[in-house]
């Protein structure tokens, strides 16, 4: 029985630390997990410094919301957060290139449109000078205006969307799973499994052929089976 209290206590301890860890990981505050979670804040706080232990239902949410898998509680890895520091660092850096690479799109569509930026800034009803600084990339410009600029240029926010890089495959990646979830349930449990894959490499190729060729191949196929 002593043994099985101690175990607790162990135990307790060491889910503290890694759950501790695992919120402090992420950046975020006790309060802001117990406003996603539902889990009152002093429970999270008694949950992280060992003097209660979650039920499963409690440790599977805030598995969920710290995106972690639940056999990461049962381990011993504790999560680095200096990597979360240098991430932040290159997504400070991929800002700052984001806005140079947006204020020159900007700059070359008004050019394409055959409008100074004093036309842009007083059709788009924004200062000048701030309309310089967003062309330059000095500011950043809030999504609102930006979607008027877009307007005013007479193309879309979409074009000014991020199509390379980190962000970029991440949107493509999204949008192709997206596609993949439109199909039908059979289709999609076609393309998943690997012993078709040879199928799905010929479906590819045939649809590169142009239409002669594939007339060719199909009165080829109809010889055979005749």
């Amino acid at each position: 029985m002593k043994n099985n209290q101690l175990y607790v206590q162990i135990r307790g301890k060491k889910l503290g630390i890694l759950l501790m860890d695992a919120r402090l990981s992420k950046k975020t505050s006790v309060l802001e997990v117990s406003k996603q979670t539902g889990i009152a804040e002093d429970r999270l706080i008694q949950f992280e410094n060992g003097s209660l232990s979650p039920s499963l239902p409690e440790l599977e949410i805030l598995a969920y919301t710290y995106n972690l898998p639940m056999e990461h509680f049962w381990g011993k890895q504790i999560l680095k957060s200096d990597k979360n520091d240098e991430l932040e660092e290159k997504f400070q850096t991929l800002m700052k290139i984001r806005n140079k690479i947006i204020g020159t799109n900007i700059k070359s569509k008004r050019q394409d449109n055959q409008i100074t930026s004093e036309e842009l800034a007083e059709k788009c009803e924004i200062d000048h000078e701030k309309l310089s600084r967003f062309e330059n990339g000095e500011a950043e410009i809030p999504v609102p205006i930006l979607e008027i600029i877009a307007k005013c240029l007479n193309c879309q926010i979409e074009d000014f969307f991020d199509n390379q890089g980190k962000i970029g495959a991440w949107r493509k990646e999204n949008a192709e799973i997206n596609s993949l979830k439109e199909l039908p349930e059979e289709f999609r449990e076609f393309i998943t499994k690997p012993i078709n894959a040879p199928y799905l490499d010929l479906a590819m190729k045939l649809s590169e052929l142009d239409v002669k060729k594939l007339r060719l191949v199909a009165e080829g196929l109809l010889e055979i089976t005749l």
